[in-house]
């Protein structure tokens, strides 16, 4: 509070943050009467109703997996955010296999069960009011906190709603404290389908005008009443919205809920749409700041009670309604003692760590996303093998690491990097695999002081790579998260595939709700529609072929702002007739014009904004096998 002066301290309420309380795991027991009323459960874990002494009701969230570095995150995150708009962090437990967070007790569930799972109608000034205060809890937090902060996960589902349905954000699991210029760069990139900023997934860059577009989508549901995952005329709302508002704000009229649409209320529809049509500006500089949306929203609900005046106490039936809260949805979560059995050789701890002279620094070999890699020897020595350890602030959890097993183990292929074996002890979560001597693709194309690879062999690491995506598809296995370092290359320069915890087995998923992967090697399409198909892997393979053309990363901030996004630059390039401004400057001179053409070509085609437009692995694996057979010529 020292550091909070004069005015600003007006800001923090009475029931500060920072007077959270720490419980004990017993005294957690007690007020969760032994954890017996669930109130739902995530990817994190579960969260519980609970009674305090004093007879006030909360909710505790219990983590799971004890990630502790993650729960530390939303913890730091939570405690600094201090609005009545914001569900209230009451303590925390921080005990061995026993980190949860306590809550204030919301009442009447989410938004968007309200919404779409409540067939009452909600008057249009219950809507505008809503909006309103999720909008002053943003506009708080993006500019009135001592520490800023970005939400990262707007969406209807994590507003909730209390005893007299007033709005309160709530989960901070991947919300980001963020310096004074109001921006974060980030490799790995995490949202829900339909709401997360394309611009974002795009080129990493995280500001407060994520947020905004993030409540753009809310404010359309909250007028047209519809999810923002629904399909119109075979593009999502989103997409169908900022069409019709292209056209004229008439055009968005038949997208309005009609079940509450009056001649009277028109203009404020109309108003508030043209307030969510400026928040999906696919130009962040372009986009309002939350203060400014609150202004704006406030004016339009005190217009709609001027225009409705006579009728104001009717407006407010629907919140007297006593509405149960709606149950949560449960996500299954993998048994902490299951493990696929008879796929691979499991090892113990101690193995493990008599194979790394306990994990020793001097063995570190590199970092993956599901945390360090150390080269090792098993075998009595014999047998040099890559070890990868999971860390405490990895996306990946225990689905994922069952899934690499799994996946890993039962698809046999040249070009799939082969599990040896994994350890899973003492919560410990350890794969083994065959050593690659020459480590990953990336090593060899941008930052490193490695000869450059010929014209050649860089097709040749094209073709396995693509050979290994294309047994995958052929066996329903969708990679989902390909980059340049996921792409191994073993003492005869052979391409394996690695890293497949992020992979998705069976049919086309189209019922997802979180998205994931890394900045600009993720499908546009699928942001924004959640479909993950094999034509996901094609587009982040497309992104591939353009660093290993171009020597640079997909991402570079550091350069001019058009060629911050390899994508983009790299096909303005092609279609101004420039390709030698994208080309490795080790290349020139020893690419075969044709085989360049060609090259660029299958990328182009692999980056098509549209899945139905990009060809199948198999095209595009025949499609270098031909560039390779054209490829260099040696200057005489």
């Amino acid at each position: 509070m020292e550091l909070i002066q004069g005015a600003d301290r007006s800001k923090w309420t009475v029931h500060s943050n920072h007077n959270i309380t720490c419980f004990t795991k017993g005294e957690v027991e007690i007020i969760t009467n032994n954890f017996r009323a669930i109130l739902g459960s995530g990817g994190f874990g579960e969260v519980y109703e609970g009674v305090l002494e004093d007879q006030r009701k909360v909710a505790v969230k219990r983590f799971v997996h004890n990630v502790k570095e993650n729960f530390a995150k939303e913890l730091a995150v939570h405690r600094e955010i201090n609005h009545r708009n914001v569900v209230r962090l009451i303590g925390y437990c921080v005990e061995e296999n026993a980190l949860m967070m306590i809550t204030e007790y919301i009442a009447n569930g989410n938004l968007s069960d309200a919404l779409h799972h409540d067939n009452s109608p909600i008057p249009l000034d219950v809507r505008l009011r809503i909006a309103i205060e999720c909008a002053e809890a943003l506009a708080y937090m993006h500019s009135c906190m001592y520490t800023h902060v970005i939400h990262g996960d707007i969406k209807p589902a994590n507003i909730l709603l209390d005893e007299n349905f007033h709005a309160k954000l709530s989960d901070f699991g991947i919300s980001r404290l963020i310096n004074a210029d109001n921006t974060l760069y980030t490799e790995n990139v995490i949202g829900s389908i339909g709401y997360m900023d394309p611009l974002f997934a795009r080129d990493g860059l995280l500001t407060s005008k994520s947020d905004v577009y993030s409540f753009g989508v809310v404010l359309l549901e909250l007028i047209a009443r519809k999810k923002a995952t629904t399909v119109v005329g075979n593009v999502n709302i989103v997409a169908a919205f900022t069409n019709a508002l292209a056209r004229g704000i008439r055009g968005a009229r038949e997208m309005f809920d009609a079940e509450i649409t009056s001649k009277d209320s028109m203009k404020i529809f109309e108003r508030v749409a043209k307030i969510a049509g400026e928040c999906l500006i696919m130009e962040r500089a372009k986009r309002p700041e939350m203060i400014d949306v609150v202004e704006r929203l406030r004016v339009l609900r005190k217009a709609l009670h001027q225009d409705q005046g006579q009728h104001q106490v009717d407006r407010f039936s629907w919140v007297r309604k006593s509405k149960p809260a709606p149950p949560a949805a449960v996500t299954n979560t993998i048994p902490a003692n299951f493990l696929p059995s008879g796929l691979c050789r499991q090892f113990s701890l101690a193995e493990m760590k008599a194979a790394t002279n306990n994990f020793h620094w001097s063995l570190l070999v590199g970092e993956g996303a599901f945390g360090p890699v150390f080269s090792g020897k098993i075998n009595g020595g014999k047998t040099k093998v890559a070890i990868k350890c999971r860390n405490s602030n990895s996306m990946q959890g225990e689905h994922e690491f069952h899934t690499e097993i799994e996946v890993s183990s039962k698809i046999l292929h040249h070009n799939v990097a082969p599990l040896v074996g994994y350890c899973s002890e003492m919560g410990e979560m350890i794969l083994v695999y065959n050593y690659m001597a020459h480590g990953c693709l990336r090593d060899h194309l941008y930052r490193t002081k490695q000869p450059p690879l010929t014209w050649n062999r860089r097709l040749e690491i094209c073709i396995g790579a693509a050979q290994g995506l294309h047994s995958l598809h052929t066996s329903q296995v969708i990679y989902r998260d390909l980059k340049t370092t996921d792409i191994l290359l073993d003492e005869e320069w052979v391409a394996k595939l690695t890293d497949l915890a992020l992979c998705k087995t069976g049919p086309p998923m189209d019922e997802m709700t979180r998205v994931m992967g890394s900045s600009g090697f993720m499908d546009p399409e699928y942001v924004r529609t959640g479909r993950l198909t094999e034509k996901t892997d094609v587009y982040a393979f497309g992104c591939v072929l353009l660093e290993v053309l171009c020597a640079r990363p997909i991402l570079d901030h550091k350069l001019p702002e058009e060629q911050v996004v390899l994508v983009d630059w790299a096909l303005q390039c092609k279609e101004d007739g420039k390709l030698n401004q994208i080309v490795d400057p080790h290349l020139k001179g020893s690419i075969n014009h044709r085989s360049l053409e060609m090259f660029v070509g299958i990328a182009e085609k692999c980056l098509a904004s549209e899945g139905i437009h990009r060809p199948s692995m198999g095209d595009v694996l025949l499609d270098l096998e031909l560039a390779l057979r054209v490829r260099t010529y040696v200057p005489s």
